[in-house]
C-alpha cells in the first residue's frame, strides 16, 4: 500500500478544463524513448496548447538503477542543495538489496543529478536506516512515507507508521502502519519527531524548489483525498508556522472552495466540507504536484487504475498534466495505459512518479523523474523527459 493519505479534485463544471500526467520507465526491454501526447483520448482534461509534446528517454532505467529492493521514493530539495528521499521495505542505497540492511522506512540523501552519459553523476547515501553498517543514523520507527517537503531547513513528511506501541518490531515491520500522522526532522533526516495527533487526511505536499524558497506566500499547499473518493483530489493550505498543528482542531487550515471563470481561487474556507475538488479522473487518481519555476507551470503526475483494483494497477498507468495555478485549470501533456512498455513485471501496484524540482533544467524543459514499482522496478529508477513548448 503506497499512499497513506491522498486525494484530489476539481469542480465538475470545470472538468473540461482539466488535465493529466504521463510517466515513467523501464529496463533493458523498454524502448529508448517515446514521444508525443500519447493516449490523450482517455485523459480527463484536454490537450495542452502550451506544452505540445514530451519525449521520454528510458536509456537510464537499466544502467542507472540503484537501491535494489527499495521502493516509493518521495523526495524534496533541501537547504543543503541535496535531495532527501524516503524508501520502504529495503536496504536503500547502502544496503542495495531487499534484505541487506533492510528497514521498514528509511531516508536517504541524494547528491548530484542524473546524466544520460554518466552513471556516476549522482549517488545516494542512507541517512536514517540500519546503522551503523548501512546508514549514518539508526531508524527508530517504521512504516511508509508518501510525501516530503523542506521548509526553512526542516524536513516534513506524512506517513502511515509503526511505533513500539503498535508492533513488537517497528523498525522492520513491513507495509504501512496504523499511525497516520506528520513527522519532521530539523537535522536533515538524522532524527525525526512525530506529531502527537493522527489524521486520515494527510495528503501530498506541493514543492516550490530548494527549501521551498520559491513559494509565493507563507502557506504550505497540500493535496488530499476524502475517504472513499478515489477519483477526486482536494486542496488545502496552512501557514508554514502551523504545519505541525492538529488539523482536526486547528483553525489554521483553509480549504479551496472553487475557482472563478478566470481560473482564480474563488474563496478559502476553514470548513473542510466546503472544499471543491481541484483534480478529477473517473479512472482513479494518485497524484504528485511540483512547480516548474522557469515555465511558471504546475506539473501533475497522476496514476490511474481503471479497474479500481490495487492488484491491477501499474506504473505504466500514469498521466502528466500542466496548469498555471496549484488548482489548474489542467491540460494534458501525456496520458498512458502502458507508459514505457515496462512489461508484466510492472503490474500489480502503482508506486508513484516524482519530478524533483532540483532536477529541472534552467529553462524548465528538461526534467528527470524518479519511479519505482514491482519486480526489477522495486528500486530507485530515473528517466529523462524533454518538453516541447508552443512556438511564440
Amino acid at each position: 500500500m503506497r499512499r497513506a493519505f491522498l486525494s484530489l479534485g476539481y469542480p465538475e463544471w470545470n472538468l473540461a478544463l482539466m488535465l493529466a500526467i504521463t510517466m515513467l520507465s523501464a529496463c533493458s526491454t523498454v524502448p529508448r524513448s517515446t514521444s508525443g501526447n500519447a493516449g490523450t483520448s482517455r485523459a480527463p482534461y484536454p490537450r495542452s496548447h502550451y506544452v505540445t509534446g514530451i519525449t521520454w528517454d528510458f536509456s537510464t532505467v537499466g544502467s542507472q538503477r540503484k537501491a535494489h529492493g527499495s521502493d516509493l521514493w518521495p523526495c524534496t530539495w533541501a537547504r543543503d542543495d541535496h535531495l532527501y528521499c524516503a524508501w520502504g521495505d529495503g536496504g536503500g542505497f547502502d544496503g542495495d538489496s531487499d534484505q541487506v540492511g533492510r528497514v521498514s522506512l528509511g531516508f536517504a540523501r541524494i547528491e548530484g543529478a542524473p546524466s544520460t552519459d554518466d552513471p556516476n553523476s549522482f549517488k545516494g547515501e542512507n541517512v536514517w536506516g540500519a546503522a551503523p553498517e548501512y546508514a549514518e543514523h539508526q531508524a527508530t520507527f517504521g512504516g511508509k512515507v508518501a510525501t516530503m517537503i523542506s521548509i526553512d531547513g526542516t524536513l516534513y513528511a506524512f506517513g502511515a507508521l509503526w511505533t513500539g506501541r503498535s508492533t513488537a518490531d517497528a523498525v522492520h515491520r513491513s507495509e504501512a502502519g496504523p499511525v497516520k500522522t506528520l513527522i519532521w526532522s530539523k537535522d536533515l533526516a538524522a532524527s525525526w519527531q512525530m506529531a502527537p495527533w493522527q489524521t486520515e487526511q494527510g495528503g501530498s505536499f506541493l514543492n516550490f524548489g530548494r527549501d521551498n524558497l520559491g513559494a509565493p506566500d507563507a502557506f504550505v499547499y497540500i493535496y488530499y483525498q476524502r475517504r472513499g473518493e478515489g477519483t477526486r483530489v482536494y486542496l488545502k493550505r496552512v501557514p508554514k508556522g502551523s504545519l505541525t498543528d492538529d488539523p482536526a482542531v486547528s483553525s489554521a487550515y483553509e480549504y479551496l472552495t472553487g475557482v472563478d471563470l478566470r481560473g482564480n481561487a474563488r474563496a478559502w474556507s476553514h470548513r473542510e466540507r466546503d472544499a471543491a475538488p481541484v483534480f478529477v479522473d473517473p479512472r482513479g487518481v494518485d497524484l504528485n504536484v511540483a512547480y516548474d519555476a522557469p515555465l511558471g507551470r504546475f506539473l501533475v503526475t497522476a496514476g490511474h487504475n481503471p479497474a479500481g483494483i490495487p492488484g491491477r494497477a501499474s506504473i505504466g498507468q500514469v498521466g502528466l498534466f500542466e496548469g498555471p495555478h496549484p488548482w489548474g485549470p489542467w491540460r494534458t501533456i501525456g496520458y498512458y495505459d502502458d507508459w514505457g512498455k515496462l512489461g508484466p513485471e510492472s503490474h500489480g501496484d502503482y508506486l508513484g512518479l516524482v519530478l524533483p524540482t532540483a532536477w529541472m533544467s534552467a529553462d524548465g524543459r528538461t526534467l528527470w523523474a524518479i519511479f519505482s514499482g514491482l519486480g526489477p522496478y522495486d528500486s530507485f529508477n530515473v528517466v529523462k523527459a524533454t518538453l516541447t513548448l508552443r512556438k511564440p
